[in-house]
């Protein structure tokens, strides 16, 4: 069975390009014009992969984002024209994988979206691997819970995917172009993205009070940096 795209953006003309080029690549799609019938929409079909533009109606779609969340670990790519790193920062905040800026080209979507499903589905056959334990960071790639002594760290795919690449290699320094293709597979965006994703993760665990991780090695990579 083909994998399921839901396409939620109130333009008929986005959603009718997105929707011709997905089933042409052989993908199921549903599609929704606001923020409201696309949270229906997806507890109607269970999609693997969601396509979301941020400049909804009333509920826009960085709320729309937060409540999916809430429900599925489905990767989410932001449809959006805005390309200032503070709206990223947000929208990656909001727990969205990916995002494409518009105008956009329909196989640099299509290219996206491969991506994430692949990346989905290389963490389905993973989830036979063991537990990590370094230090008070423990992680169970079965369950994709990571815990800091006896609290659960509340993080997003990217982030638990990161953890997981660094804590598989405690001490060594993990590159970035070895975290892209880990983490991101083919990636065609802007490799800025580890930077953002790899901040909010430090973050996270040091507000669990946790430990500083992710020490950056300047123009090599990243390392744990627990001993």
């Amino acid at each position: 069975m083909s994998e399921t795209i839901l396409v939620i953006d109130d333009a008929s003309e986005v959603r009718d390009l997105l929707s011709f080029a997905l089933k042409d690549a052989g993908y199921r799609v549903v599609e929704a014009d606001s923020g409201p019938t696309g949270i229906e929409a997806y507890h109607a079909h269970q999609p693997d992969l969601i396509l979301l533009d941020i400049g909804l109606g009333s509920m826009d779609g960085l709320e729309v984002c937060r409540q999916l969340r809430s429900v599925t670990s489905a990767p989410i790519i932001f449809l959006t024209s805005r390309a200032d790193e503070v709206d990223q920062l947000v929208g990656f905040a909001a727990g969205g994988d990916d995002y494409v800026t518009k105008p956009f080209s329909p196989k640099v979507v299509l290219a996206r979206v491969s991506s994430l499903l692949r990346r989905k589905q290389r963490g389905g056959d993973d989830e036979e691997k063991t537990r990590f334990q370094v230090g008070p960071l423990s992680l169970d790639t079965a369950s994709r819970i990571a815990t800091l002594d006896a609290t659960t760290l509340d993080l997003t795919r990217t982030e638990f995917d990161l953890l997981t690449v660094l804590i598989e290699n405690p001490a060594r320094v993990v590159t970035r172009e070895t975290l892209l293709e880990r983490v991101w597979g083919d990636w065609y965006g802007d490799t800025h993205v580890v930077e953002v994703h790899m901040s909010r993760l430090r973050n996270k665990v040091k507000k669990a009070g946790g430990p500083s991780i992710g020490t950056a090695v300047r123009g090599v990579g990243y390392r744990l940096g627990l001993d």
